[in-house]
């Protein structure tokens, strides 16, 4: 792996442990460190695409998309669990209903921005899996455009119900965000207005 992406990975499982907020289980804990982390590293894939103006990762184009990809299915499969992992240490809770609270967590309100990122997530997974269907261009955009709307869904959903969403944490969290958000659109708009320029020329 690329040691630049341990950067998007760790910094966000430092900063949460650094916030000593109390858990009730190891497994609790487990769950929120491996998603803060995953995010952090799913975050980290839009310095691994092409699609960045000036790629500042200094690698081949086939072992960038290479861990673009792979990285890619194993967090989109991760948050694709992420619901279930959350609730999955109620089975051993005798007083617990999971499923009952399963039904209550897609019913809150606050729940509304992580199952659009959820359903999000799902298309970009099932799209990735078929992309060689699709021309190259236009799964290029399709792609881009779905990964924007899941990254700003997410980074909602972890800013409001994240329990280590502490003012450092949401500071990196809206930076991470916000640089590769706007570094994707950059992306997009430039070769649109060097083609026009060219065309007025």
């Amino acid at each position: 792996m690329p040691l630049f992406l341990l950067f998007f990975a760790l910094v966000p499982v430092l900063l949460a442990i650094a916030q000593d907020v109390p858990t009730q289980s190891t497994l609790q804990l487990t769950v929120a460190l491996a998603s803060v982390g995953t995010f952090g590293l799913m975050l980290g894939l839009f310095w691994l695409s092409r699609l960045m103006p000036d790629n500042t990762v200094k690698m081949k184009y086939s072992s960038s998309m290479r861990w673009h990809k792979y990285i890619g299915y194993v967090a989109g499969l991760f948050f694709l669990v992420h619901p279930f992992l959350m609730i999955v240490r109620r089975f051993w809770v005798q007083e617990s209903l999971p499923m009952d609270n399963l039904v209550l967590m897609v019913k809150s309100p606050l729940m509304l921005t992580g199952i659009m990122a959820w359903f999000l997530m799902i298309v970009l997974v099932v799209l990735a899996f078929f992309r060689k269907k699709f021309p190259a261009k236009v799964f290029r955009y399709v792609h881009g455009a779905l990964s924007i709307s899941f990254v700003g869904f997410a980074t909602l959903h972890v800013l409001k119900v994240g329990r280590h969403s502490n003012q450092a944490m949401s500071a990196f969290w809206i930076a991470l965000a916000g640089v590769a958000v706007v570094s994707l659109l950059v992306s997009y708009i430039k070769p649109l207005l060097k083609r026009n320029e060219e065309a007025v020329q």
